[in-house]
């Protein structure tokens, strides 16, 4: 039916291939979609944006503005490289809506899954235009960076394993390798208060995962997360 490049996958921060994904779909008529909700915005990042390199290929492109441009939830757009099939995958007929030749202005209600849409746009434009794109290209970059000293951070820690190298500004690790205990760790500082932490399964095997989104979380405040953990498992 279709092939799904991630960019990035939510549970790891890495990204697929999306270039050699789109020449193989184009190459066998394959519809290729494109999972950029996370990290799609790396495509205002001067830096960044090579990891989305082949995005034009897509059919289809799912993007949360709110995930890493600073946008409040919900910001999400899907996008069609042939808007035709934007209609004929959502399309409505509702007698109480819609009237047979009968088109009131400009109307995308025949676009929506739900009859009331919150103009979800408007957040990003606001985003835009107090920051401009420099200014959340830099933040984006921001995060990544921190991602990426965050995984040293934990590779030079005695019973921290971090399995690979941030892409994006996930980071996936553990402390020892017993999937319990992740889960444990998770739940105690969840409890707590002071950091909030999520888990995730790669491989079949089970790790803690950070997503570094607030400006303010530096290594610092990692370095706290850390020592908590020690202090859990210890």
């Amino acid at each position: 039916m279709a092939v799904v490049a991630n960019a990035c996958a939510t549970s790891t921060g890495l990204y697929d291939p999306v270039e050699e994904i789109g020449r193989f779909c184009r190459e066998h008529g394959v519809w290729f979609h494109v999972d950029g909700a996370h990290v799609a915005s790396a495509l205002v990042s001067d830096r960044e944006r090579f990891r989305m390199r082949g995005v034009d290929l897509a059919d289809s492109l799912i993007w949360d503005a709110h995930k890493m441009l600073r946008v409040p939830c919900l910001c999400t757009a899907v996008l069609f490289r042939d808007e035709r099939s934007f209609d004929a995958a959502f399309h409505q007929e509702a007698s109480y809506l819609f009237f047979e030749g009968e088109k009131p202005g400009f109307d995308l209600i025949e676009r929506t899954v739900e009859c009331t849409k919150a103009a979800l746009g408007l957040k990003l434009f606001f985003a835009v235009a107090a920051e401009g794109t420099c200014a959340l290209a830099a933040y984006l970059e921001s995060r990544v960076d921190l991602a990426q000293r965050v995984a040293r951070m934990i590779h030079a820690r005695p019973g921290f394993e971090c399995p690979f190298t941030p892409q994006s500004n996930v980071v996936c690790f553990r402390w020892g390798t017993d999937a319990k205990q992740q889960l444990a760790i998770r739940d105690v500082l969840l409890r707590e208060g002071n950091f909030h932490i999520s888990s995730t399964e790669v491989y079949g095997q089970r790790y803690l995962r950070l997503s570094l989104m607030n400006p303010s979380t530096d290594e610092a405040v990692v370095g706290a997360l850390l020592d908590r953990i020690e202090q859990l498992t210890t």
